[in-house]
């Protein structure tokens, strides 16, 4: 079990009944699967002002936010970009906004996922 992404070396040992022993080693990469927060606070504190992707890494990544409206208003395939709570500068309502994510792992899984987040002033 693996709490943070990275490249790990695994290596296992083996003893035969002779007290003959092995040795394989191999790198494995992890990467943590996507997770989108319920809410987010987009008031200028510098505390959750922004709602990202998290987990990962990935190699695609293409998230969009859509309104009450179904109007999207926010779209990224940069996880490193998220949204600030506006449309063209203007700051949205105090809501719930719909997300739909669809992400490829590098072992070329696919991910689909959509929910909800609480934009909170």
């Amino acid at each position: 079990s693996y709490l943070n992404q990275g490249s790990y070396q695994i290596v296992l040992v083996v003893t035969d009944q002779w007290g003959c022993r092995d040795t394989a080693m191999k790198e494995i990469s992890i990467s943590l699967l996507p997770q989108v927060p319920t809410a987010f606070t987009p008031n200028g504190d510098g505390a959750n002002d922004f709602l990202f992707v998290r987990g990962g890494p990935f190699a695609k990544l293409h998230f969009r936010v859509y309104n009450n409206w179904g109007q999207m208003v926010f779209e990224t395939n940069d996880q490193k970009i998220g949204w600030d709570g506006t449309v063209s500068g203007v700051e949205q309502p105090m809501s719930v906004y719909v997300w739909v994510l669809d992400v490829e792992t590098f072992n070329k899984k696919m991910i689909h996922k959509s929910g909800d987040v609480t934009l909170l002033k």
